[in-house]
């Protein structure tokens, strides 16, 4: 018989295994939940946000699995950890979108990917060719490019899923073979005549292969955007 011990042992190898395969660690780093958040500067907006806070995804790069489609090790890289709402009754066009705090990374741009009722959603990270995988096809057919993509106000959708969520997707390589990472991102957008800027802290990693983890080398970068957090 399996006690409840050795079933949280089980899970926990089990959803290893699952990291591993895909070559994606996705960390929630609890001293960080109180200050890793989303912020505005003072000048709140009609835009907000949920989930993935205080989240931190590691990749590596070079991948040693080919349906990452992460081949060398400055192949582009999609993340797409935080999504948005439009809580006003007017579009918002988004003007430009910037990793925070960025060491040894490049973004090389920025899509805007529309979950209609937060269904469809991308994969937190993955090669950019594959990151759509996940996807409707119909919908990131019409994925909008930043600077110029509207984010549309959120219906009153009815049912448990209630938003259109838009995923802010993000191209991003290392800058040298011994990988990087960025503390969040950060999004200036219009409406009307009032320009808003929204910060979001969520961890992006891109390793070196060769650590323990399946591959991954992903403790120090952790740490160091843990050591950011918590100061911001």
């Amino acid at each position: 018989m399996i006690n409840q011990s050795d079933s949280a042992s089980l899970a926990a190898k089990a959803l290893m295994m699952l990291m591993i395969k895909y070559s994606v660690a996705v960390v929630i780093a609890a001293s960080a939940l109180l200050t890793a958040a989303c912020s505005t500067g003072g000048k709140g907006g009609p835009l907000v946000t949920q989930n993935n806070e205080a989240v931190q995804a590691c990749v590596p790069a070079p991948s040693s699995y080919p349906s990452d489609d992460i081949p060398g090790w400055d192949s582009p890289v999609g993340f797409a950890l935080v999504w948005y709402y439009n809580a006003s009754t007017s579009p918002v066009v988004v003007e430009s979108v910037s990793l925070i705090d960025a060491h040894n990374l490049v973004l090389h741009k920025a899509v805007v990917y529309e979950a209609e009722r937060e269904q469809h959603q991308l994969t937190l990270v993955d090669g950019w060719p594959v990151i759509s995988l996940g996807s409707d096809p119909a919908a990131w057919a019409r994925r909008q490019s930043v600077p110029g993509a509207v984010i549309r106000p959120d219906p009153p959708n009815a049912g448990i899923t209630t938003h259109d969520a838009y995923e802010v997707v993000l191209d991003v390589s290392a800058k040298t073979r011994a990988g990087g990472y960025a503390i969040g991102q950060q999004v200036t957008y219009r409406q009307g005549n009032g320009q808003y800027t929204i910060r979001c802290y969520a961890g992006y990693v891109i390793s070196p292969p060769g650590g323990p983890e399946g591959g991954l080398r992903c403790s120090a970068f952790e740490k160091a955007i843990s050591a950011a957090w918590a100061s911001s």
